[in-house]
């Protein structure tokens, strides 16, 4: 990734986490656009994608041909990620549920638009969001500081890429367990950036992104 790609990339996650759904919401609220959460939703991450594929274009084209290089090294990096990922979170609920007393607010919404209207959110987290946060988080954030450290990377990654799916209740409604919700995000964050690592092509951890989400989706049908 070229150095412009990874400056841009980091300044853009705020952008996505929170500018651009605050203008989108301001612009249906002006010209009265109602929209059902789902199709809201859809639009945001459809922008979302097209301003990071106008960011990383090229970097996104490259790492698929070294996906496509190294193929069978990217499906053992997938296959061993996801195994990965379900030992750590299996870790993760055990060590919660002695402590939570609370439901994940995102967790709900999501489970909420997929009861609502099924296609739209399938796209929207099998397809456009594992895209847009693996090129931000794993390309741009953990890529730049693998270079100078590889715990700090996972470190830093992990710790962005979880806290930004609770930003907003973090920011706007904190309560201390909120913090502890963090913790299911934890062992995506890291099987993604290990598989990235592994594979050296940003389109393992998107591949694994979309099982993940596609998998926790089953669970709210």
């Amino acid at each position: 990734m070229k150095k412009s790609e990874r400056v841009l990339g980091c300044v853009y996650i705020p952008i996505h986490a929170a500018l651009l759904p605050l203008l989108l919401g301001i612009i249906f609220f002006v010209f009265e656009i109602e929209l059902s959460s789902p199709y809201q939703m859809l639009i945001y991450f459809t922008v979302s994608f097209v301003l990071v594929l106008i960011i990383m274009l090229k970097f996104l084209r490259a790492s698929f041909s070294d996906m496509l290089d190294d193929f069978w090294l990217t499906v053992q990096s997938l296959i061993l990620g996801f195994v990965l990922y379900r030992v750590l979170i299996w870790v993760a609920v055990i060590l919660m549920t002695q402590v939570m007393t609370q439901d994940n607010p995102n967790s709900e919404a999501i489970a909420t638009d997929l009861a609502t209207d099924l296609r739209a959110m399938i796209i929207v987290t099998a397809v456009l969001a594992p895209i847009i946060e693996e090129a931000l988080f794993r390309g741009a954030i953990f890529g730049t500081i693998r270079q100078k450290s590889r715990v700090a990377a996972y470190i830093v990654s992990v710790l962005l890429f979880s806290a930004f799916h609770l930003w907003d209740n973090l920011v706007f409604s904190f309560q201390w367990e909120t913090l502890i919700l963090i913790v299911q995000y934890v062992p995506p964050s890291i099987a993604l950036a290990w598989c990235y690592e592994r594979s050296g092509t940003i389109w393992a951890p998107i591949l694994l992104h979309s099982m993940i989400n596609l998998t926790a989706a089953l669970q709210f049908l």
